[in-house]
């Protein structure tokens, strides 16, 4: 799905593609900074016409990641009753907008440059339903993290 996106071409089955046998909605979006970290909460509600698994999927975005547009940085499967909602929450901390920099030989938090980080979610990798920018106080960390590869 990287090459996908970074180049711009459809995938024939992307990332995270499946066959629910049901209908899902992504809503309620918030993002919040909880610790000096961003948490993104929403619910999935089951708008189909019977039970079944969604597994929404959050991916992070920054320029330094570049060639690639975003990678995969999360997922929950939640079984939901037809006609139901449930809560999924997800919590970045800095190793998902951090990249191994070649030229320093370490690894560099996209935060701490401050670089744009987008946040985007939805059931695959070609079908994301929504996009955020995290605020800037929820990914420059105040103590230095070391991330061991």
């Amino acid at each position: 799905y990287r090459w996908n996106d970074a180049k711009d071409i459809p995938s024939a089955f992307p990332f995270g593609f499946g066959l629910a046998y049901t209908d899902f909605k992504l809503q309620g979006f918030e993002v919040k900074c909880k610790d000096d970290f961003p948490l993104i909460t929403f619910e999935v509600a089951n708008v189909g016409g019977r039970d079944g698994a969604a597994v929404p999927q959050l991916y992070v975005g920054f320029p330094s990641l570049k060639p690639a547009v975003r990678q995969l940085r999360g997922f929950q499967k939640v079984e939901i009753p037809k006609g139901e909602k449930a809560p999924v929450a997800f919590r970045l901390s800095k190793p998902d907008w951090s990249f191994f920099d070649e030229a320093e030989q370490r690894w560099t938090s996209a935060g701490e440059l401050g670089e744009k980080i987008t946040v985007s979610i939805g059931t695959s990798s070609a079908d994301l339903v929504w996009h955020h920018t995290l605020p800037k106080e929820c990914t420059r960390e105040k103590d230095a993290i070391e991330i061991v590869a």
